[in-house]
């Protein structure tokens, strides 16, 4: 899917804002904002944004994963054992939260 593109003036989007956030939020028009010539900003529909968010997360996700994968070859922990320190962890947070009685 290509997404239009276009771009702006600052001095234009303070002008005719309404018109300008139409343009990004229902026509899904890219606008690149620029102030001196310069690109300063970008409005988008805050559905591409949080499409973009979305995959910036999965990315940073699966990133932490592989490097905690790697981290334990190198300790030598098998998937076994991490599931077993797993449990531990869960059991443990479980009797803290919900294992003690008022008194």
């Amino acid at each position: 899917m290509m997404v239009e593109r276009a771009v702006i003036k600052a001095s234009e989007l303070q002008r005719k804002s309404g018109q300008v956030l139409k343009r990004a939020a229902k026509e899904g028009v890219h606008l690149v904002v620029e102030r001196d010539g310069y690109p300063v900003a970008v409005l988008l529909s805050f559905q591409e944004y949080e499409e973009l968010m979305r995959e910036r997360a999965k990315k940073s996700l699966a990133e932490s994963v592989r490097s905690l994968g790697v981290e334990a070859e190198r300790q030598g922990l098998s998937e076994e054992k991490l599931m077993d320190e797993q449990e531990q962890v869960k059991k443990g947070v479980y009797q803290e939260t919900y294992g003690r009685k008022k008194g």
